[in-house]
């Protein structure tokens, strides 16, 4: 089987405010997993924007994020991440907010080879319909899993072997991206290859190479950022902080 292989607290505008609603509905503060009370979690918000802006992340669509992540279909409520497919790939662009450990990270991922070239994704329009671009918008985790394509990872450069790596697939949380959800054989999953490593990097001015439509993260801190993900946290794929809408 084929497998896709894919911070001051900003001031929401009102633009972004009618984006957020159209994505989702309003949001829910009753719980879930790790999930901190409602006065807690705007405490936990303004120091991991603090983070996530000086790491360079757009922070309409970090705070879009954060609100999307509090709705009842995401039961993983103690960590989320934004994946910004406009910023360049030498970039890392991949954001992991964590509200338990009140940290945030910064990862290498690559997007999608239809998504435009390597060095930078400038397709975005038309991403339902194009299987090798990357969805946009709120997608869920699923719980981690082996495949037997990625359980090892060679890198094609330098031959460094990762073992025991794993995957998680993605879920669309939206109307406008649940076709991920029903395209067999093909999946989306989150998982590391050999063109996001340092030697790949190293031989291509910064950059990552490309996925069929998947997001990929470099094979040294993969399965790491797969573990705290799994199980139902938000990953929400957005340019910047252009409201998704505009790309249907």
């Amino acid at each position: 089987m084929r497998r896709r292989s894919f911070v001051q607290r900003v001031a929401a505008s009102a633009a972004w405010a009618l984006a957020a609603c159209a994505e989702q509905p309003p949001t829910d503060t009753t719980g879930g997993v790790g999930a901190p009370a409602a006065d807690d979690f705007a405490r936990q918000s303004d120091a991991l924007l603090e983070q996530t802006k000086s790491l360079g992340a757009p922070m309409l669509a970090v705070q879009r994020a954060l609100e999307i992540s509090r709705q009842p279909m995401f039961p993983k409520k103690d960590v989320l991440a934004v994946f910004d497919i406009s910023q360049p790939s030498a970039e890392k662009r991949f954001y992991v907010l964590d509200l338990e450990s009140g940290e945030v990270t910064a990862h290498y991922a690559a997007h999608g080879r239809d998504n435009g070239p390597k060095v930078k994704a400038v397709k975005f329009k038309g991403f339902q319909k194009d299987l090798d671009m990357v969805p946009l918008g709120p997608l869920k985790t699923a719980h981690s899993e082996v495949m037997d394509y990625y359980r090892t990872v060679v890198d094609h450069y330098d031959g460094t072997v990762y073992s025991d790596m794993i995957v998680a697939v993605l879920k669309g949380a939206a109307a406008y991206n649940t076709y991920i959800d029903d395209t067999p054989p093909y999946k989306w999953i989150l998982h590391a290859n050999w063109y996001t490593t340092a030697a790949f990097r190293a031989r291509n001015d910064g950059t990552l190479g490309r996925s069929n439509g998947c997001i990929t993260l470099d094979p040294v801190e993969s399965n790491e950022v797969i573990t705290r993900l799994q199980g139902g946290a938000l990953v929400y794929v957005t340019v910047g902080d252009a409201p998704i809408e505009q790309y249907l």
